[in-house]
């Protein structure tokens, strides 16, 4: 493997680091708020960060009057998809089905993604990047059911099951978009205008709640874990994750992301929380290891 594809798979690594340690955050916050508040407050956080990076430089490659009706729908739709829509189906789909379940189910996000990047891109990998692919998800699959890989056969799929399917299917949508619109705009133009819209569209959904309860208080570890889910995860994540879906696509970005949260959370919550690390969790880390190895070797190496 090439020292450059290692230095740009690098941005995926930290990306589902951050992502990871949204679990953590979100362990303080749940409990005091509902899903989509959470969501808002983040993106809220995550705009005035990102708005402060865009303000300190003169060109992000995009200026929102500037951008042509078909852009500036596609950037509606990037807040559309990765942030209302993932988030609404997400925290939806747990209401009705099991955490086992909707984990598993949003663990196959790469090959939804690769999918319709095939489709929708043309973009072609070798055999081999496929194979890793399986690989990774393979390791995947080994941690969440602790090696009793025969447990997926029990699992009985519910509304829950297929609102997570939506979930999946509206982060492969913001892949695809983050893609196209990444031929011509930079990585903070999209990420920034991608979390305005989806605040703008968050603070709709909203506003009927907070008139009719209120405003929760929130404890100090809450609000800490909003400002680190807002920062951390939806500003500086979500840019990594755009930079990287533009240098090594849509299919191998969402392959790393979604194979290294898992490990990532299963080592955070043994930092944070003192859970036990399984041997299981040791070998599903080297498959996916092995397999995101395989996913990123240059489809023409020798």
């Amino acid at each position: 493997m090439t020292k450059s594809v290692w230095g740009q798979s690098l941005l995926a690594i930290l990306t589902s680091l951050l992502f990871a340690g949204s679990f953590v955050a979100g362990k303080y916050t749940t409990d005091e708020m509902g899903p989509l508040l959470i969501t808002l407050l983040r993106y809220i956080v995550a705009s005035a960060f990102l708005g402060l990076l865009v303000w300190q430089r003169k060109d992000i490659g995009l200026r929102i009057g500037a951008a042509s009706i078909a852009d500036k729908i596609c950037l509606f739709l990037l807040g559309s998809t990765g942030v209302v829509g993932y988030h609404f189906f997400f925290f939806s789909s747990l209401r009705y089905t099991a955490v086992a379940n909707s984990a598993i189910i949003n663990a196959f996000n790469p090959v939804v993604t690769g999918f319709l990047a095939a489709v929708i891109l043309q973009e072609t990998l070798a055999i081999k990047n496929y194979i890793g692919g399986a690989i990774a998800i393979l390791g995947v699959l080994v941690l969440l059911t602790d090696g009793n890989l025969s447990a997926l056969l029990q699992l009985q799929f519910n509304s829950g099951d297929l609102l997570m399917l939506c979930a999946v299917l509206c982060w492969a949508c913001y892949s695809i978009l983050l893609r196209h619109l990444g031929q011509r705009y930079s990585g903070l133009a999209m990420s920034y205008y991608g979390a305005l819209f989806g605040v703008a569209q968050l603070t709709l959904l909203v506003l009927p709640e907070l008139s009719t309860a209120g405003m929760p208080t929130l404890s100090a570890p809450a609000i800490w874990g909003v400002v680190y889910m807002g920062i951390g995860a939806s500003g500086i994540g979500y840019l990594l994750f755009t930079i990287s879906t533009r240098r090594i696509g849509p299919t191998k970005s969402t392959s790393i992301v979604y194979s290294g949260v898992p490990v990532w959370v299963a080592l955070l919550a043994w930092l944070f929380f003192a859970e036990p690390v399984t041997p299981w969790m040791i070998v599903s880390m080297i498959l996916i290891l092995l397999g995101l190895r395989t996913v990123l070797q240059p489809a023409k190496a020798e």
